[in-house]
């Protein structure tokens, strides 16, 4: 990120007399926020990259019985201050059993290092496209790092690849500075 690790702001709120507890994540220099709402038993009810000035933007996950809904353990303040806090989630979300793979392939991707669309293909039997298009509708970014999959072109290019479809815009410098926060690009 830009700046020191550290430079993650983290501010947590919650609606007097609501049955919901919202937390967000700032990131430095991005006009994006990371929030996350859940309910007061502590289901993950919703997430996601919004703007920091609507925290009542996010739309709560679809009700689907037998998902599992509990968040991961993601303490924000030790993730700002080091990335090796992250701790994978053993929890997937609703979705489809092809992008339950592909997001469970994701959460075992350690802090510090990335895979290619086309590793994690082979890893779930599927196609780059593909999932490219699981890592797109994941419902708990930061949570699941989709921002660990990179571009064949990594390598060489220093070509991430996008980040919810995003190529140039704000979530693709969100996932530029996550990937430098876990110490896999160098600091702006």
């Amino acid at each position: 990120m830009v700046g020191s690790p550290s430079a993650l702001a983290f501010r947590y709120s919650m609606s007097a007399g609501s049955t919901t507890r919202s937390q967000r994540c700032l990131l430095p220099g991005v006009a994006l926020a990371f929030a996350w709402l859940e309910s007061a038993n502590g289901e993950l009810l919703a997430c996601g990259w919004q703007d920091p000035d609507e925290p009542e933007a996010l739309v709560p996950l679809a009700d689907i019985p037998g998902a599992d809904l509990q968040p991961p353990g993601f303490d924000p303040d030790a993730y700002g201050e080091a990335a090796e806090a992250w701790r994978p989630t053993a929890a997937v979300p609703p979705g489809s059993a092809h992008a339950r793979r592909v997001w469970g392939a994701l959460s075992e991707i350690p802090v510090g290092e990335v895979r290619t669309y086309s590793e994690i293909a082979a890893r779930v039997g599927s196609a780059p496209r593909a999932v490219g298009q699981a890592c797109r509708a994941n419902p708990w970014p930061l949570f699941i790092p989709c921002h660990r999959v990179v571009s064949s072109r990594f390598r060489t290019t220093r070509d991430v690849g996008g980040y919810a479809g995003d190529q140039v815009g704000e979530l693709a410098r969100v996932k530029r500075l996550l990937l430098a926060h876990e110490g896999v690009l160098g600091r702006d």
